[in-house]
């Protein structure tokens, strides 16, 4: 056992050494932390920091993120909370004296202070500085807290420093790469639709289809996760200043609305899986749509993947202006799902037509969603 679990560490640094990823930006953050903690508490050392220099490394280590402006919001919320605890631990301490009772209601009070929203994750720290400064005689000792104070205003420069040196690199490519593989597993998804229906009734895989669809959910929060990221290591980034390619958030924004239009697309897929799996189970009180029809449609979901596939090949979520190619394509297969419907009025009858044109609206909203991703890049320029 003891093998296996250091393989997989000399695998993992292997990973981290030869390609970007969560193992080297854990092995990054492990580095940022070891050094703030260091730097906190040399500088601790050099102020003098007695007993309560341990507090430097400490508050270093909690507040250090992957991001500066992550570093930045922690910082600022464990020094408010921490200064919230010691203020509440030393008034009480200083006036009253550490007595039971008073040590009662102080971290009473203090674990009600600290679900303020303004505290954040931190807010439990009102509530363990005061108990540790009740409990330790600091609250008594106005030196003693006073260094206190110091000290975890020393670990949270550290920490803030140490983020400043080591900022992320700025990674527009990242956020773009989340919405191409959204968009290729939507292409693989209407792919496979596509071909299953040119099969008619046998061709149908609705149990494959539908977790497939499912699945999609997940990928729309790790898109939307990855812009987050990329947002996060942005802020206050100095590395922004030294990059020549577009730094504002601008590009993320388009980023997030592609991502919002390819999660309304994947809902309409959803919805035509949907339809077609209630319309041909046994018992279904509707009507089950015949080979032909499905055999039809099936042209126009293969040609909605071709669309999906021209937004991965052609990085369209990149691009200032849309591709002519891309609106061409969506026109073209919405003038031929508008002439599907026109002729269906003619030829479908009353049992049939409720099904056959939620199939086609399904489709329709499926394909107005991908045109209003890319319309989101003219808006861009009024932004």
């Amino acid at each position: 056992m003891a093998q296996g679990r250091w393989d997989r560490l000399k695998r993992g640094i292997d990973r981290a050494y030869r390609r970007r990823g969560f193992e080297r930006e854990t092995a990054v953050l492990i580095l940022k932390c070891a050094i703030a903690a260091t730097l906190a508490y040399v500088v601790g050392r050099l102020l003098g920091g007695s007993t309560q220099i341990g507090f430097a490394p400490f508050t270093a280590l909690l507040v250090v993120r992957p991001s500066v402006y992550g570093s930045v919001l922690q910082s600022g919320r464990y020094v408010a909370a921490v200064f919230a605890g010691a203020l509440m631990a030393g008034g009480s301490g200083l006036t009253l004296g550490p007595t039971v009772w008073v040590f009662a209601l102080v971290v009473l009070v203090a674990l009600i202070i600290g679900q303020a929203r303004f505290f954040g994750e931190q807010g439990t720290q009102v509530s363990v500085v005061a108990a540790f400064a009740l409990a330790g005689g600091t609250a008594t000792k106005v030196p003693d807290l006073g260094s206190l104070l110091l000290m975890v205003c020393v670990g949270a420069g550290c920490a803030l420093l140490t983020n400043l040196v080591l900022a992320p690199a700025v990674r527009f490519r990242d956020a773009e790469n989340a919405v191409l593989d959204f968009s290729d597993s939507l292409r693989s998804l209407t792919g496979e639709i596509a071909e299953g229906l040119r099969r008619g009734k046998d061709g149908l895989d609705m149990d494959h289809w539908g977790q497939a669809a499912d699945g999609l959910d997940g990928t729309v929060d790790n898109a939307l996760e990855s812009i987050h990221r990329q947002e996060d290591r942005l802020r206050f980034n100095p590395r922004r200043f030294l990059v020549r390619e577009r730094t504002s958030t601008e590009q993320l924004d388009i980023y997030r609305d592609w991502i919002q239009a390819m999660s309304r697309s994947s809902q309409h897929v959803q919805s035509l899986i949907r339809t077609l799996r209630t319309t041909t189970r046994s018992g279904s009180r509707f009507t089950a749509p015949d080979d032909a029809f499905l055999r039809e449609l099936a042209p126009l979901l293969e040609r909605a993947s071709e669309i999906f596939r021209a937004v991965h090949e052609k990085e369209e979520p990149a691009r200032s202006v849309v591709s002519d190619d891309l609106s061409e394509m969506v026109d073209d297969v919405l003038s031929r799902l508008d002439g599907m419907r026109e002729r269906g009025r003619r030829e479908w009858d009353d049992e049939r037509w409720p099904v056959y044109s939620a199939l086609l609206t399904d489709v329709e909203r499926l394909l107005e969603e991908i045109a209003q991703g890319y319309e989101n890049i003219e808006r861009s320029d009024d932004r």
